[in-house]
C-alpha cells in the first residue's frame, strides 16, 4: 500500500510538473495572455505628452495586435523616484524615457539593455546623433529627438527698450549690458538670474575651453566657477536681473512660474522644445537667438540629445521592446504625432515629414533654429553617474551668493569639493 502511494505522488508530481512547463510555469500570465506579450513602457511627461504618447500607443497595437503595452507615466522628480526604485527590485519597465543625466548612473548598474543586438534600427540618424547615447560602443538610448540651448526673447519689450537681439557672434560681457540697457529703459529685467542653472553652466564652461565634467570629477577651474557666480551677481548689482530675494521666490524649472510670460523679464533661457509653451502662455510672438560666444572656435554649442528610448537588460521580451521602440522612433505616423514635442526629430526623414507637414510655423521655426545650432555644434557627452546630484549643489550655493552669504569664490571652492564627492559616491 505504501508503494502504491508512493508511485501515485512521484507521477502526481511529474504530471504537475509537465502541466506547470506547458503553461509557463504559472509566473508569466502577467506578462504573456495566450499569444499576446505584454510590455510595459514609462516616460515622464506633461498633459500634452500623455495624450500624444498614448494615441502613438494606441497605433502601435493596431499594428502589432500580438503585443500590449501598459503605460505608466509621471511628471519629472517622480518618475526618476519611482523608476529608480523599480530597477533596484529588478522590476524596471521594458521600455523607458531616459535623458542624458541618467544614463550612465543606469548603465554602470548594468541595468540598460545593448540596443545594437536586439534589433533596434537607427539607420536614418546621423552618427553623430546615434553616439549620443553610446558608451564604450555600445548603444544604451536611442535619441528620440535633438534639442539645444536657446534664449527666447519679448519683442515688445525690446522695441520699447530701443535694443535688438545681437544676430552676430556676441559676448558674454554684451548680453550683461543688453539686459542692463533693458531694466534701464523699461523698468523690465533684461531677465532671470540663471546662476543655478547646470545647463548653462556647462555651456558657459565650453566658451572658456573647459567641460563641467572630466571623467567623474568635476572638470572645472576654481577660475571659471568664480567668474560664473561673479558674472551673475554683478548682473544683480547693475539691476539687469531680479534681486535676491525676487529670485528665490519662484521654481526656475517651472515654465507657469516663469517671470517671463508674466512680462517681468525680456529674456528667457531654455532648451529648444519647450519655447511654444512660453509663447502660448505669454499670449504674443517670441524670438529665438542663439546664447553669447557661439561662433568660438571652441565649438561651445552642444548637440544635444533631448530624451532617449532605452530598454531593461532584465526584460524578458527583448524582441517586442526593440518593435515598440524601432515604432516610435521611426514610423512616419508617429512623427506626425509627436512633432517636436520631444525635440527637433532625430530621425532625419522624420524630421523632414514633420517640417513638410506643420502647420504651425513655430514648428518650421524651431527647426529652422536646430538647423543653424547644427553648424556650430558638437556632439554632448553623457554625464557621469552621481551628476545628478550636482544641480541641487550648484542651486543652494548660488542662492548664497545671490544674498551675499558667500563670495563667489568660496563658491566655487565648494562647488568643486562638494561635486567631487557626490561624483565619487555614484
Amino acid at each position: 500500500m505504501k508503494r502504491l502511494k508512493k508511485l501515485f505522488t512521484s507521477v502526481a508530481a511529474i504530471c504537475l510538473s509537465v502541466l506547470l512547463v506547458l503553461t509557463g510555469c504559472g509566473d508569466r500570465s502577467a506578462d504573456r495572455d495566450g499569444d499576446q506579450v505584454t510590455i510595459r513602457f514609462s516616460w515622464w511627461t506633461n498633459p500634452t505628452r500623455t495624450k500624444m504618447t498614448q494615441e502613438a500607443v494606441k497605433l502601435f497595437e493596431e499594428k502589432h495586435p500580438d503585443i500590449k503595452v501598459v503605460m505608466e507615466y509621471s511628471s519629472w522628480d517622480s518618475y526618476w523616484q519611482k523608476l529608480a526604485t523599480q530597477t533596484a527590485g529588478g522590476g524596471a519597465p521594458d521600455v523607458m524615457q531616459m535623458d542624458g543625466s541618467q544614463l550612465m548612473t543606469y548603465i554602470s548598474k548594468g541595468q540598460l539593455m545593448d540596443l545594437s543586438t536586439v534589433g533596434v534600427d537607427s539607420s536614418d540618424l546621423s552618427e553623430e546623433t546615434v553616439q549620443l547615447g553610446m558608451v564604450d560602443g555600445k548603444l544604451y538610448g536611442l535619441a528620440t529627438s535633438i534639442n539645444s540651448q536657446m534664449f527666447i526673447y519679448n519683442p515688445e519689450i525690446f522695441e520699447k527698450a530701443g535694443v535688438t537681439f545681437p544676430e552676430e557672434n556676441y559676448s558674454w560681457e554684451e548680453l550683461a549690458e543688453l539686459c542692463v540697457k533693458i531694466r534701464e529703459k523699461t523698468g523690465v529685467y533684461g531677465m532671470a538670474n540663471e546662476m543655478e542653472q547646470t545647463g548653462l553652466l556647462s555651456y558657459f564652461a565650453r566658451t572658456k575651453g573647459e567641460e563641467l565634467y572630466s571623467g567623474n570629477k568635476i572638470g572645472l577651474s576654481k577660475e571659471t566657477l568664480t567668474e560664473w557666480f561673479q558674472y551673475w551677481l554683478d548682473l544683480q548689482e547693475k539691476g539687469g536681473v531680479p534681486t535676491a530675494e525676487e529670485n528665490a521666490a519662484y521654481n526656475h524649472n517651472d515654465p507657469s512660474a516663469s517671470p517671463f510670460i508674466k512680462e517681468k523679464t525680456a529674456i528667457n533661457w531654455l532648451f529648444l522644445g519647450t519655447d511654444p509653451n512660453y509663447e502660448e502662455s505669454l499670449g504674443k510672438p517670441i524670438g529665438r537667438a542663439l546664447l553669447p560666444e557661439w561662433g568660438n572656435e571652441n565649438k561651445p554649442y552642444p548637440l544635444h540629445g533631448a530624451m532617449f528610448w532605452s530598454m531593461s537588460s532584465k526584460t524578458k521580451h527583448p524582441e517586442a521592446a526593440a518593435k515598440l521602440i524601432n515604432f516610435l522612433e521611426n514610423d512616419p505616423e508617429v512623427a506626425k504625432i509627436f512633432k517636436t514635442d520631444r525635440g527637433i526629430p532625430a530621425n532625419q526623414k522624420n524630421m523632414e515629414i514633420v517640417s513638410e507637414t506643420a502647420e504651425d510655423e513655430t514648428i518650421q521655426k524651431q527647426i529652422d533654429f536646430m538647423e543653424k545650432v547644427k553648424k556650430v555644434a558638437s556632439p554632448e557627452k553623457l554625464a557621469p553617474q552621481g551628476s545628478s546630484e550636482i544641480a541641487d549643489i550648484l542651486k543652494n550655493l548660488s542662492q548664497q551668493v545671490t544674498f551675499k552669504e558667500i563670495t563667489p569664490s568660496e563658491a566655487a571652492e565648494a562647488f568643486i569639493q562638494q561635486g567631487n564627492e557626490a561624483l565619487s559616491q555614484g
